[in-house]
């Protein structure tokens, strides 16, 4: 049974530095292959920037329920909710606003980027397999938004993938109920067949109370999701799949204020995606070609009627081509071409259909040699609205010694205004065809020591953002502001074993500040994490704590929302080999606290599942 929760892999050049990997595979670090950090599958141990790893495994240890419990215990990550279960949630990485982080699933931009940030808490966590976190810029190499991160959402597996079959029931807290399979089948010895289906449900509580106006309301959560993809070697240099991803979720939230009296929001989201890809690798070349279409409907019903209060679709088509060569032992390129056509279709406002496309050309250059290795990364985007925008990195890396690797980076990175701040039309806001692109520029400084006693790591950045995109309620509209916002910090990462008990654990410091020198909403200061797993005999054990210190929120009835800890216990007991009892406390102290100002987070919250595996 697996020991480590979250897989650190903030990794080196040529040794392991920075990753776990579980006992009881034995598996070496540099044997795990990793595909978000340059675009092309390469040894973790390659990877200069600041990088992690979640596991399939590593979610089933902690007993996660939303991808952002998962998240947010990464480095660097800040999740802002509205509430519990299914309410609107962000992620700040390094204090970057939510839209300004990258979203990808299996390689692809997610189409809700379309028309603003991701909401992470409405993607099925049943769908997810593993889970790459890259900090810093990484426009150079994906485009648009990959301002403070990456964060690529693998549900793909591949042919070499072993027969296997998981089966999970549970109830919990406030009715909660789930339903969920998923596994991959070998048919013959070239095709593997992968199916997950899940379902969720959960009547909630009333997340944002206000007495005389919405008493007796819960706000709950109701998902069904499934997918399915098929992985066949055609020969020993290609090989392909083709994929479908489906979820449709729907849940409740409050719109009551003094002015509309009471409003109880049932809102409904549909996703539809179909990809497919080729790979070829023949001696020193790999090639891979992606295609892929997502469309995602979504609705607002007021009041517990019919009445449509918001209805919107978002399509997006995407083609990607990546080809690397290795020109030497100690050299290899990279580049590509991707290109994507973005709609926003407003069928309840005034904004019509609106669409646009992109296409990115970009190159890689990686060379390593004794104890020096250098990682550059240029690209143009040529966009219908904005025109054409180029950026480019630089990183490096240099061992001290065999224990120590010293690190720097600089690079240039940008955010492109979505459609929805480009063209919406409503009684409350008004679109800026005219806003330019955020721009920002970004170093990292950092310094990684492995040792037999556990690895360290502790980076220093900052980065600097122009014409930063907001919304000015005195218009109402979008406009660039004038102006640098800077964010600053230092990230510290450990992960050492005391006996039994494994540790991991990162610290967060940052001054995140914005143009007229301000802290930026919502962003703290400071913010501890720390996980502690052990395996007794048939009992494994997941211990997690977080603080956050105080933060700015103008939203909030005093402007400023408190410090708060929480504790998670998760317990695994064996029943046999392949069946499981589970049991977890979510806010083990019942901590009462807000993340968004008005919004109260769930109290001490109970589930329990069994879990077969086969």
């Amino acid at each position: 049974m697996k020991k480590t929760l979250l897989a650190l892999a903030v990794t080196s050049v040529y040794f392991p530095s920075f990753s776990i990997i579980a006992a009881e595979d034995n598996t070496q670090a540099d044997d795990v292959m990793v595909v978000t950090a340059n675009r092309f599958e390469q040894p973790v141990t390659s990877v200069l920037a600041p990088f992690n790893i979640v596991t399939r495994q590593d979610i089933d240890n902690i007993q996660a329920k939303t991808l952002t419990e998962v998240i947010s215990l990464l480095p660097g990550v800040q999740v802002t909710q509205n509430g519990g279960r299914g309410q609107s949630s962000s992620i700040f990485v390094r204090g970057a606003n939510s839209d300004q982080v990258l979203v990808l699933v299996d390689g692809i931009r997610m189409a809700r980027s379309v028309a603003g940030n991701v909401d992470f808490n409405q993607i099925p966590l049943t769908q997810v397999e593993r889970i790459e976190f890259t900090r810093g810029a990484r426009a150079a190499i994906y485009g648009s938004e990959a301002i403070g991160g990456v964060i690529n959402i693998i549900t793909l597996t591949g042919t070499d993938t072993p027969s296997k079959t998981k089966l999970d029931l549970g109830v919990g807290s406030h009715n909660y109920q789930e339903a969920n399979a998923s596994g991959a089948y070998n048919i013959g010895n070239k095709t593997v067949l992968q199916l997950a289906a899940g379902y969720e449900s959960d009547d909630g509580y009333n997340v944002r109370p206000q007495p005389g106006l919405n008493d007796g309301d819960k706000h709950g959560f109701d998902s069904r999701n499934a997918s399915l993809a098929l992985h066949h070697q055609f020969s020993d240099q290609v090989s392909g799949y083709v994929a479908t991803r489906w979820y449709k979720n729907q849940y409740q939230y409050d719109g009551s204020s003094i002015y509309t009296g009471h409003q109880y929001v049932r809102a409904e989201t549909e996703f539809n995606d179909y990809s497919a890809g080729l790979k070829y690798a023949q001696n020193s070349y790999k090639s891979s070609l992606i295609f892929d279409y997502q469309k995602q409907d979504n609705f607002d019903y007021v009041d517990k009627t019919n009445e449509v209060n918001r209805q919107d679709q978002y399509h997006q088509r995407n083609v990607q081509w990546h080809n690397q060569y290795q020109l030497l032992s100690t050299l290899s390129v990279s580049g590509g071409i991707d290109w994507r056509q973005e709609q926003w279709n407003d069928l309840t406002g005034f904004a019509g259909n609106k669409e646009r496309d992109n296409t990115g050309y970009y190159a890689i250059g990686l060379w390593d040699y004794s104890l020096v290795s250098i990682e550059t990364s240029i690209r143009l985007d040529e966009n219908q609205q904005y025109g054409t925008h180029s950026t480019y990195n630089i990183a490096g890396g240099w061992y001290l010694n065999d224990s120590i690797q010293l690190r720097g980076s600089y690079g240039t990175a940008f955010k492109a205004p979505n459609l929805y701040q480009l063209y919406v039309k409503s009684a409350w806001s008004t679109g800026n065809p005219n806003l330019n692109p955020e721009t920002s520029k970004n170093i990292d400084v950092s310094l990684h020591a492995d040792y037999d006693i556990g690895s360290f790591a502790v980076t220093a950045y900052q980065m600097r953002i122009d014409d930063l995109i907001a919304y000015t309620g005195g218009t109402p509209s979008y406009q660039n502001v004038a102006g640098e916002s800077k964010i600053k910090g230092i990230e510290v990462e450990a992960d050492f074993d005391t006996g039994f008990l494994s540790h991991q654990l990162n610290f967060d410091f940052k001054d995140p500040r914005n143009s007229k020198g301000q802290r930026l909403d919502r962003r703290e200061k400071f913010s501890f994490k720390w996980v502690g797993t052990a395996s007794i005999g048939d009992l494994d054990s997941a211990l997690t704590y977080q603080y956050h210190g105080k933060r700015p929120d103008q939203y909030g009835p005093t402007g400023e929302l408190a410090a708060y800890d929480t504790w998670d216990l998760a317990l695994t007991y064996w029943l046999q080999p392949k069946l499981a009892l589970k049991g977890r406390v979510a806010n083990l102290l019942n901590e009462d606290y807000e993340t968004a100002g008005g919004y109260q987070m769930p109290g001490r919250t109970y589930y329990t599942s069994i879990n077969y595996q086969f």
